[in-house]
């Protein structure tokens, strides 16, 4: 009997894990021992399989793999198409690349952590656009979420998501302040045959155009939702915490539910970037959070109208069914010590508006982004593969516990491993492996043990909003 991997699959492996299986959604990767791959590999159309000599691990793999889908009997003469060969890349795995195509915009936002209104760079060229790309096909990296600045202004464009196109290199989400979201854009990639998940900030009813610096801001942005909605375009929103919009969450979060958004990320604006002189309209953490808890009543009445991770406090997921707390990131277990410091970081990657290869986008404009590599001086496969950038990204969090005093006695140590990374290098530190503040004060002020009563007063609405679903 021959078997053959249906469309959409397709045989890899990369740098210290030889043997995967891509999914169609580029997301799904399985992988393999050399034993229960020697199966995978005979499923190209070309192979006879006899299952009587197969070992029981092999032939309970093969059942799974026909059983969902991903291969199937073979038809005479069929074979996989060339890109779903076998090939291993010359790097560690990485599920995702977010890349700034540009570091101009079109708005002049009065919290933008990447100053980009001010931004004096040039755009990239569309040849330096392109050795991006094949760089990233090179190490197997197909799923790309594309930012900025604000993408859209790039003259070039379509050409980038041409030349993505050509490569099978998929852009998973577009990040946009939503301004030049038209019916043109959204016709273009559906053309394309390409369905990006589009992100756009917004930042509270009668407050978007004061943060945004453009008049008719909010206008845009509320024209952009409804136009994705009516095109079947997934949206989903982020929303900057400050003095004047923290009053207008029940009315901006019922608002993004009626424009069909599936998802909010809040977060208090960072006094980083152009926001760092805008003192006067800082919010602390903790206003933030009592803000928060005073309106999730509301929220539930409203019947949770769209998941919203409130800041690092508490996360409602509606598609889960479940609530969590941001800030523990890890399971306070001994085991957590030898997981990633940040699991993000783990699998993406991120490619700023001057080529800079950094762990996260958070990063750009730091003083320890001059620590890492330019793709344009250094292959990308040996940034991922010998550099600092490496050395950063397989951080353990134990390693992160052990190189602050202030951690290593502290009872949260296992569930905050010292806190985000990023937010270890806000305020012009250099110390990838410091403390976070914010997360500290999270968890030594009291509000770890808060989400975790929140946590269990509101899972039993989750609970119960999921199961009316269903019915309905």
């Amino acid at each position: 009997m021959r078997y053959i991997l249906n469309q959409g699959y397709e045989l890899c492996g990369f740098k210290g894990l030889p043997f995967a299986l891509r999914y169609p959604d580029l997301i799904g990767v399985d992988f393999f021992n050399r034993e229960q791959f020697e199966i995978v590999l005979a499923m190209d159309g070309q192979h006879d399989v006899d299952r009587a000599s197969l070992t029981e691990v092999q032939q309970k793999l093969l059942d799974r793999l026909l059983k969902c889908g991903a291969a199937r009997e073979c038809a005479e003469g069929e074979c996989l198409e060339k890109w779903q060969e076998y090939k291993c890349f010359p790097a560690m795995y990485k599920s995702e690349a977010q890349w700034s195509i540009t570091g101009r915009c079109n708005y002049n936002c009065r919290h933008c952590f990447m100053s980009a209104p001010d931004y004096q760079g040039e755009d990239f060229s569309l040849e330096q656009c392109i050795h991006i790309l094949d760089e990233l096909k090179r190490c197997g990296i197909r799923r790309v979420g594309i930012t900025g600045g604000e993408a859209l202004v790039h003259p070039r464009f379509w050409d980038i998501i041409d030349e993505m196109n050509k490569r099978l290199i998929y852009m998973d989400t577009l990040y946009s302040n939503g301004e030049l979201i038209t019916t043109e854009v959204l016709e273009g990639f559906k053309k394309r045959h390409m369905h990006p998940a589009i992100h756009m900030s917004f930042d509270g009813v009668g407050w978007h155009d004061w943060i945004r610096g453009i008049d008719g801001a909010e206008e845009a942005v509320i024209r952009a939702f409804k136009l994705c909605k009516e095109h079947g375009f997934q949206t989903s929103a982020s929303m900057c915490l400050h003095k004047h919009n923290i009053g207008t969450l029940r009315e901006s979060i019922n608002l993004l539910a009626q424009l069909g958004a599936v998802h909010l990320k809040m977060n208090v604006a960072s006094p980083e970037g152009r926001w760092a002189s805008e003192k006067e309209h800082f919010i602390t953490q903790e206003e933030a959070f009592r803000a928060i808890i005073d309106y999730l009543p509301e929220y539930v009445e409203d019947g949770m109208p769209i998941s919203v991770q409130f800041c690092t406090l508490i996360d409602f997921n509606k598609e889960r069914k479940f609530i969590g707390i941001p800030a523990a990131r890890f399971s306070g277990k001994d085991i957590a010590a030898k997981t990633p410091a940040c699991g993000a970081v783990k699998t993406g990657m991120y490619i700023g508006p001057t080529g800079m290869v950094l762990p996260c986008m958070t990063l750009g404009g730091t003083p320890v982004e001059k620590q890492f590599d330019n793709i344009f001086e250094k292959p990308l496969s040996e940034i991922l593969t010998d550099s600092y950038y490496k050395k950063m990204s397989v951080l353990k969090m134990g390693e992160c516990i052990d190189h602050n005093e202030k951690c290593r006695d502290c009872r949260y140590r296992l569930d905050c491993g010292a806190g985000c990374r990023a937010c270890a290098c806000s305020g012009g530190k250099t110390d990838f492996m410091g403390i976070d503040p914010d997360t500290c004060e999270f968890f030594l002020n009291g509000w770890y043990e808060k989400a975790k009563e929140l946590r269990d007063k509101y899972t039993p609405c989750m609970k119960a909003a999921g199961s009316e679903a269903a019915q309905e």
